[in-house]
């Protein structure tokens, strides 16, 4: 994941906690030419976790796609280089405001 991707979560209130790494503006971040601010780069585990129950499944295509599903059946999908991208990119769809 690289610094934009952890950002856009961050914005969007994804929680700033947990297993993965907080780099700190010390630390240059994977994409990013300049020190970051304190970042939190989640692991797949609390992407998917983040997701709740309307994800439903993560597969490798040509990328990854990750997929999801709320009670009407409206389809939700992430895509990306690495799983923790596509799934990333699957948490801002559910959580868009409008």
């Amino acid at each position: 994941m690289n610094y934009e991707l952890a950002k856009k979560l961050k914005d969007a209130g994804f929680k700033q906690e947990g297993s993965g790494l907080l780099m700190n503006g010390n630390v240059y971040a994977l994409g990013f030419s300049e020190p970051t601010g304190d970042m939190y780069y989640p692991t797949l585990s609390e992407l998917i976790e983040a997701c709740g129950e309307s994800f439903y499944n993560l597969v490798k295509q040509q990328v990854w796609v990750a997929r999801a599903y709320n009670e009407i059946e409206d389809e939700y999908v992430g895509t990306g280089n690495t799983p923790e991208e596509a799934v990333a990119e699957l948490w801002l769809a559910l959580n868009k405001t409008v």
